[in-house]
């Protein structure tokens, strides 16, 4: 990626809010095409629950921002020598745009994941969260002109579960959770979040042994905001989302759509096989 690819006036707010909602559209347009593909082509995808449908088109949506995420993440982490050498002042013209597109994306999951608890009467509180720290993080951004974009571009790649989650979750529904395929993405999977906390860890790194420079060139409130969201990455979702993957690998079960007393009669299952097996 080179910034003249980009090179935009990312100081406009009218810039700003176009990417913001191209970005939006293109996510939503995913989700749309997905939903239209998937009923054309998948027998699985026709005997879903619409609830069931509307959280595989959504799947879907987010393995493509994944994908986005994981380009923009290494190219900041490995190749951008302008970031890598200022890793908390330093903007890029392509950075800029990977984060406006990227507000578009948090908007439409927010706004999908708000309109589906209301229609579903669901919530998930560590989803909810996630959402709302990642839109407001990366909004700020457009405000905390003196920020750096290493920070943001590396914390992107963060999703990099996100195609293997979509992959697992699609191939559980069609039944294929006994193939070799699927125990091979679920260990990539839980792979990759062993590999978003080690990513959390160097994120630590690089605020502390900047912080001088940090506290100098980011306003206080933001790195209030930066460290609370990554304090809750760290020490809460990553932990939580690890263990869940790891005990799928272990009992094959949608925890999405499993009700409360199914999932406790699983747990009690696997405690007994568990037990066996000893």
């Amino acid at each position: 990626m080179n910034s003249f690819d980009f090179d935009l006036e990312y100081s406009s707010w009218n810039i700003c809010l176009k990417l913001i909602f191209g970005g939006f559209l293109v996510y939503l347009s995913c989700f749309l095409f997905c939903h239209l593909v998937s009923v054309l082509l998948f027998a699985t995808y026709r005997a879903l629950s619409t609830q069931e449908k509307v959280f595989w088109d959504l799947a879907a949506t987010r393995a493509v921002f994944g994908v986005q995420c994981i380009i923009a993440g290494l190219t900041a982490l490995l190749i951008d020598p302008v970031l890598a050498s200022d890793q908390i002042t330093a903007q890029r013209g392509w950075a800029w745009f990977t984060i406006l597109t990227a507000i578009g994306f948090f908007l439409f999951e927010n706004i999908a994941l708000h309109v589906s608890n209301l229609v579903f009467w669901t919530f998930d509180a560590f989803l909810a969260t996630h959402h709302l720290f990642a839109f407001l993080g990366y909004f700020g951004v457009i405000f905390c002109t003196t920020a750096g974009h290493y920070l943001a571009m590396v914390t992107l790649l963060l999703e990099m579960s996100t195609p293997f989650t979509c992959v697992s979750w699609m191939l559980l529904k069609a039944g294929w959770s006994h193939t070799l395929f699927w125990k091979a993405n679920q260990w990539l999977m839980i792979h990759m979040f062993h590999c978003r906390m080690v990513l959390t860890y160097h994120l630590w790194w690089v605020l502390l042994y900047n912080w001088d420079r940090l506290v100098t060139s980011v306003p206080l409130a933001y790195i209030v905001f930066f460290f609370t969201g990554l304090a809750l990455v760290t020490l809460v979702l990553n932990p939580y989302w690890t263990y869940k993957k790891t005990h799928q690998l272990l009992t094959p079960v949608d925890w999405n759509f499993v009700p409360v007393s199914s999932k406790a009669k699983v747990i009690a299952n696997s405690g007994v096989t568990l037990k066996k097996n000893k």
